[in-house]
């Protein structure tokens, strides 16, 4: 692995790392489990952001753990206000530390999340910058995101840091981490391959798929009178059958993103629950897709540009997009030779190694008006609102382009960056995943996955 090759004590110290990838893929446990075995005697001053309400409490965090004397976040005479102030606290602390030989590891866990603060966008930089203010090369600086580097502006002549890119699990090796030490094996494998791959579709996050199985697995033994049994062919149909409709039922609420109903709740509720569900907006196999946040049609229409141009290479937009909304993609690809798609196929690779990718808002506009150009038939077809439908058409979904553009950007579903130097212009990143993507899709019954490129 990429991190215990650059923590191995033979190499040489990298003195800056980010570690990158998609959220729950294992990038802080994979991170503290390599400094803990591999340099067991190193000093690590450790910074849960998303635990920390505002910069104040990340400097109390970080000065309380190199010094004997706890730093209180009440204490205003103690805690750094200023940023400057903080550096200079930072450094005394550290070459105290330094000086004995030892080795400092300072680590900024989910770092995208100091967009968020108050003043976090003067924040960033300044935590991006630390190694060269500080200008200690004993201090070995890790930031770990959930959003790609390119959404971190690095002025010029920094150090560059060491990149590690954790890709999202594969089925089956969300199948392997689930199957861990697990009591019965047999069992919880023939659970697992009728559960884990619907569910899969819905969300690769091992933490929510762990949820989400657990009660299922125990429906799924309620016909059991012994848990350590072995079952055969006979009776894993039988505990298919059992668990079927509950498997049903959890693809629905799985779609709920900010609340899960328990399986007691399902049970209590019946078929009266799932008859009265809404379904407004019916995705594959009829699930329910309908969002729990409120969002308007035309910000999901451009949330969606924003994910295909994060995600396309901007070289393939001319085959994937057209004045019809896409629909003469299959006679382009019939136009291209071996060579353009080899071609294709390694900038293709190349994003996925590097993540999602930023682009001009030029481009964001052009794919929006591809898109929505058919949405008057798509809205159409859709028993909608009275406010949904009458953002319909694309005159009304063009209107507010610009202002759903900066209310995506303040709610982080859209990063902004600095001005390219080169164009003059500023760029965006989408902060969403593929999943997420999906789920704006369905709510709008658009067929994102026509637009996505795969290989």
């Amino acid at each position: 692995m990429d991190v215990h090759r650059l923590f191995a004590p033979t190499s040489a110290l990298a003195c800056l790392l980010m570690v990158h990838g998609g959220a729950a893929t294992g990038k802080t446990r994979a991170l503290l489990l390599a400094l803990r075995y591999l340099r067991p005697s190193q000093r690590l001053v450790y910074a849960a952001l998303r635990s920390l309400p505002s910069p104040r409490a990340l400097f109390a965090s970080l000065l309380s753990q190199l010094s004997a004397t706890p730093f209180s976040t009440s204490s205003r005479h103690r805690v750094p206000d200023k940023p400057s102030d903080f550096v200079a606290a930072l450094r005394d602390a550290l070459n105290g530390i330094v000086s004995q030989g030892e080795v400092v590891y300072l680590v900024f866990d989910n770092l995208e999340v100091v967009r968020s603060w108050d003043k976090g966008g003067q924040l960033l930089p300044l935590l991006l910058r630390l190694h060269d203010l500080l200008q200690l090369p004993q201090v070995v600086l890790v930031y770990v995101s959930s959003a790609t580097p390119d959404a971190y502006y690095s002025m010029t002549g920094s150090v560059e840091p060491n990149y590690v890119y954790f890709p999202d699990y594969t089925v089956d090796e969300v199948r392997d981490i689930l199957m861990h030490d697990h009591p019965n094996p047999k069992l919880y494998s023939s659970f697992l391959s009728v559960a884990l791959k619907p569910l899969f579709r819905v969300t690769r996050r091992v933490d929510e798929l762990s949820a989400v199985l657990e009660p299922l697995f125990r429906r799924y033994c309620e016909p059991l009178g012994d848990l350590k049994a072995v079952p055969d062919e006979g009776m894993k149909r039988r505990l298919f059958e059992h668990v079927q409709s509950h498997l049903a039922v959890a693809l629905n609420e799985t779609f709920n993103v900010p609340m899960r109903a328990s399986m007691d709740e399902i049970k209590d509720g019946g078929s009266a629950g799932k008859g009265s569900a809404k379904r407004q907006f019916a995705g594959k196999d009829g699930l329910s897709s309908e969002l729990e946040f409120h969002m308007s049609v035309s910000a999901k229409y451009l949330l969606l540009s924003a994910f295909l141009a994060s995600r396309n290479p901007a070289t393939l937009d001319a085959a994937l997009f057209d004045s019809t909304g896409g629909l003469d993609n299959r006679k382009r690809k019939r136009k291209s030779s071996q060579a353009s798609m080899h071609m294709k196929d390694t900038i293709v690779e190349e994003m996925l190694m590097k993540g999602p990718g930023t682009f001009p808002l030029e481009r964001l506009l052009a794919i929006f008006q591809c898109i929505t150009s058919v949405s008057e038939d798509i809205l159409d077809e859709i028993d909608c609102p009275d406010n949904m439908a009458s953002e319909s058409g694309t005159t009304g979904l063009m209107s507010d382009v610009l202002l759903q553009l900066s209310t995506l950007c303040n709610s982080n579903f859209l990063s902004k960056s600095w001005s390219c130097p080169l164009e003059g212009s500023a760029r965006y990143r989408s902060n969403i995943d593929e999943d997420l993507a999906l789920k704006v899709a369905r709510s709008v019954n658009f067929p994102l996955s026509k637009y996505m490129y795969r290989r």
